[in-house]
């Protein structure tokens, strides 16, 4: 006896008419995309607002531990130090960023420095005795660098120096420290030196 097939559900013809269609469009997009085409490389901006979130009208130009030990020795520029998974250094380089291109600051040096502080390397290690008699020392007698923190640095010296916020203040969150009358003190803490900044680079010309 012959046995008659039930006819094919409904949800099942579905199914297979959408399980066809991505196949297609699946093998029209792999058959047309361009292997060869270069991959776009971000600009040290475009980074930098990826990492952490702030305007990608920024002026941060990313630097090696080495650049920045090079800098801090002889040359002159405004350097930031942070990384992107410290919940502190987002604000900072927000405020930083908007007072520096006030006073026309062309750029700040930004320094990820963890991965050289997980390492200790010799950069780092050079990089904290230059920084030695502004850090913190530790209960063990070390001292170490924190983000965020920022140097202005004219012909090697350093002229500025800031860490408030690197330093731990107990159980007060990132957002009720920053008050819109702390932001306002720091961007007048910065004005002042940003101007120095600017006069003695005025003067050396």
């Amino acid at each position: 006896m012959k046995v008659k097939k039930a006819p094919m559900p409904l949800w099942q013809k579905v199914f297979y008419i959408l399980s066809f269609v991505f196949l297609v469009g699946a093998f029209i997009y792999l058959g047309t995309k361009d292997y060869n085409a270069p991959i776009k490389k971000l600009t040290d901006q475009e980074s930098f607002t990826k990492e952490f979130g702030i305007t990608s009208d920024n002026i941060f130009d990313y630097k090696t531990g080495k650049e920045i030990l090079e800098t801090i020795n002889t040359g002159t520029a405004v350097i930031f130090f942070g990384f992107p998974e410290n919940e502190w250094s987002r604000p900072y380089a927000e405020i930083l960023n908007e007072v520096a291109k006030y006073y026309g600051i062309k750029e700040i040096y930004y320094y990820n420095f963890k991965n050289d502080r997980n390492a200790n390397n010799s950069y780092y290690e050079n990089i904290v005795n230059k920084l030695s008699s502004f850090l913190p020392v530790l209960d063990n007698g070390t001292k170490n660098i924190y983000a965020p923190t920022v140097i202005f640095v004219k012909n090697g010296e350093i002229i500025f120096y800031d860490d408030e916020t690197s330093i731990n203040h107990g159980d007060i969150t990132v957002a009720d420290y920053w008050t819109k009358e702390k932001e306002n003190e720091k961007k007048v803490t910065l004005g002042v030196y940003f101007q120095k900044f600017i006069e003695d680079s005025n003067e050396n010309k």
